[in-house]
């Protein structure tokens, strides 16, 4: 600590204390230079662009990653439908069509706001390899597959695959309704 004396005109006695170094301050040392001001508004500027960058690739993940969920839930809905066909209705173009449209908000896709386009195709044919002859001929592999081009112009594919057998699901669900 250190205490200053000071004795004014009139005899008064002020004492003053203060811990430290005593520095004289100007109107030049008071303030921020123009230099340090530009170096702040700079690094607030930089601060500011990360912020919206990181915020604009956060919404695009989440708007791809719900295109993709889309797209699975579509995949999904096709070859479920598969489960409940007989074998014979598997390769039957007007049950389950080689090609179809789907929409990401199928409600609002009448009013044209149905956002994204799906191409959704799917194809039965005879399993190939690694299984044997007995199978190959009582069952069908089945492909559904999902194409889409998003608001970027990316374009995107999944796909599904699932066997079916003559004697597959479709007997046991329909003999337990009956």
């Amino acid at each position: 600590m250190q205490a200053d004396v000071t004795i004014h005109n009139k005899g008064e006695l002020v004492i003053i204390i203060s811990s430290g170094t005593k520095k004289a301050r100007t109107s030049a040392v008071s303030g921020f230079t123009l230099a340090e001001a530009l170096v702040a508004v700079l690094l607030g500027s930089v601060m500011l662009l990360a912020l919206y960058a990181s915020f604009t690739c956060g919404y695009t993940t989440i708007r791809v990653t719900r295109e993709d969920l889309r797209a699975t839930e579509i995949m999904l809905t096709r070859l479920e439908r598969v489960r409940l066909c007989t074998y014979s209705e598997l390769s039957n173009a007007q049950t389950n069509p080689p090609t179809a449209v789907e929409y990401y908000d199928p409600t609002d896709q009448a009013s044209g706001k149905g956002g994204v386009v799906y191409t959704v195709t799917y194809s039965v044919k005879a399993p190939t390899d690694p299984l044997p002859a007995a199978y190959k001929n009582n069952m069908w592999l089945v492909t559904v597959g999902v194409s889409w081009t998003n608001n970027s112009s990316a374009t995107h594919s999944r796909s599904m695959q699932t066997y079916v057998a003559t004697n597959g699901i479709n007997g046991y669900v329909m003999s337990k309704r009956n």
